[in-house]
């Protein structure tokens, strides 16, 4: 079988390669997946260049999320303990950017059979974690504000097309101004070019001095500092991303005369801690939005595994009308 692999850590387009592998069979309590599909996503990428949470021992198969069909059942799978030979689903904790993965039973997500291949291959890492983010962790309520710096990365547009459902309202900060109608169209209440304008002021001004709810930080540097900045007394902002890969100087007395609260988020860390109840609850509600069509995922392009250092290159250029995939 096909396997994308890296022996070092580096930059993904120089690191990873194709390589060649046997075909793997399950053991007890597996199931053998032939993958369809998997996303690049930016978790992904940071793990190849050794900065991500959890770093795999190398050398390392890559890739977090993906859809593909039960192919084979492992000793003591079976019928009402387990998935069926035929059914879609999508492996989690199990590198999936093969063409076949050994997964335990137990760690397997059955497909809704409304949901496309296209976006079942990244039902999971973002919009569960836009969900959590909103819902969850902020708690935003109607008429809530929520500010979103670059709100024109697939997380940030699920979070637009959430707050239509739930009725918050997205600032979103974008890089460059030609974003902007697209993402008002998308449902955005405003939409801040950082390039152009002043963050802060404008979040202020957008709220009547109030500042915003929450907010939900992907950039880091200035532009996390000035997010940080635009909160209401109180308010909460959630660090998922480093896209700038630069600290967050927030000033001293914001945090204190404002009792601002700034923290992380991490996708891994919810999976491994939440109760299993919560963890069904949060997946099971974010797969009936995508098989319901309320949530768009759009794909760019789809590569095949041989053009890799194309599919990663494709994965983080800007202005990206969606998510770059992995076929074959």
């Amino acid at each position: 079988m096909r396997s994308i692999r890296y022996e070092r850590f580096g930059e993904p387009s120089d690191v990873l390669f194709l390589q060649e592998r046997e075909k793997p069979r399950p053991g007890p309590g597996e199931a053998l997946v032939r993958l369809r599909l998997r996303s690049i996503n930016p978790a992904d990428l940071l793990q190849v260049r050794g900065l991500y949470g959890q770093l795999p021992q190398l050398p390392a198969t890559a890739g977090m999320e993906g859809v593909g069909v039960v192919e084979e059942l492992g000793e003591g799978v079976g019928e009402g303990t387990g998935p069926a030979v035929g059914s879609r689903v999508m492996p989690l904790g199990s590198p999936v950017w093969q063409e076949y993965a050994c997964v335990k039973a137990a760690a397997l997500l059955p497909i809704p059979d409304a949901m496309p291949d296209p976006v079942a291959a990244q039902a999971f890492v973002n919009p569960v974690t836009a969900w959590l983010m909103t819902v969850e962790e902020l708690k935003l309520k109607p008429d809530d504000t929520v500010l979103v710096t670059a709100a024109g990365s697939a997380l940030g547009r699920i979070v637009i097309q959430l707050s239509r459902r739930l009725g918050f309202k997205v600032i979103g900060t974008v890089r460059r101004a030609a974003q902007a109608d697209e993402l008002m169209a998308l449902g955005a209440h405003a939409v801040v070019s950082t390039a152009d304008e002043d963050l802060r002021g404008r979040v202020l001004e957008l709220t009547g001095g109030r500042g915003a709810d929450g907010a939900i930080e992907a950039v880091g540097g200035a532009v996390g500092a000035a997010a940080a900045g635009a909160l209401a007394p109180g308010g909460t902002m959630l660090v998922y991303g480093l896209m700038s890969g630069e600290p967050i100087p927030v000033p001293v007395t914001d945090m204190i005369f404002k009792s601002l609260r700034i923290r992380g988020f991490w996708l891994a860390d919810w999976a491994r801690t939440a109760p299993e109840e919560a963890r069904r609850a949060a997946i099971s509600k974010v797969f009936g939005l995508l098989a319901q069509g309320e949530i768009d995922l759009p794909v760019s392009a789809v590569y095949d595994l041989a053009d890799i250092r194309d599919a990663v290159l494709a994965a983080e250029s800007s202005g990206r009308p969606g998510k770059v995939l992995l076929g074959g």
